[in-house]
């Protein structure tokens, strides 16, 4: 599992990865739900970023030394160090992640270089399998200019998960929740308040 923590949070105006919401920072969510998929989690950081342990959540830092390059930089860095052949990345701020619609994305990148959602006619790299094969890939475009993890897509072999395969899984597909505005961390927060309030999370 990789976890990509390396963003400025410009829209929501803070470091998401910090951010709390549910009563624990944003990481802390996608930590858990990561350590249901895997016993192997790398986190990307920038070189600046401190990031809040989380007690029984063992993972190890990858640091992003790309400057404001987005997280095609962050699984360049931190693809090398999984241990497993592959590995499915996500972004901090994702606090509803399915662990069986990860382990699913991981098991479609069977013969492939990258499994990936495909949503209302867009891929959906935050929530993706990957091999460390296409590092080499993602070092060239990040040269070139180009921080799009999407644009791997066109240079290795992969497949496109289409929503009705996802939705088995996840019904709503409330593992793409993610928080970009101040707005979309209220929302978080008042679905983690209901389910604190309903029992254990």
């Amino acid at each position: 599992m990789i976890i990509l923590a390396g963003g400025f949070g410009r829209r929501l105006g803070r470091d998401k990865a910090t951010t709390e919401a549910g009563g624990r920072p944003l990481l802390h969510w996608s930590a858990l739900a990561a350590a249901q998929v895997s016993d192997d989690i790398v986190v990307a950081r920038r070189p600046d970023q401190q990031l809040p342990p989380l007690d029984g959540v063992h993972w190890r830092e990858a640091v992003d030394h790309r400057h404001d390059r987005g997280p095609l930089a962050g699984l360049e860095a931190a693809l090398p160090l999984i241990k497993h052949e592959v590995a499915v990345a996500v972004a901090c701020d994702m606090p509803f992640l399915d662990p069986a619609l990860m382990r699913a994305i991981a098991e479609a990148c069977d013969g492939v270089e990258i499994a990936m959602p495909y949503l209302d006619g867009v891929a959906q790299p935050l929530l993706a399998a990957y091999r460390p094969t296409i590092v080499p890939h993602a070092t060239r475009l990040l040269e070139e200019g180009d921080g799009r993890i999407r644009a791997l897509l066109p240079l290795v072999e992969h497949r496109l998960l289409v929503e009705d395969e996802l939705r088995v899984l996840d019904p709503r597909l409330e593992s793409f929740t993610n928080v970009n505005h101040l707005e979309d961390l209220n929302a978080v927060e008042a679905v983690l308040n209901v389910r604190s309030s309903a029992g254990p999370v």
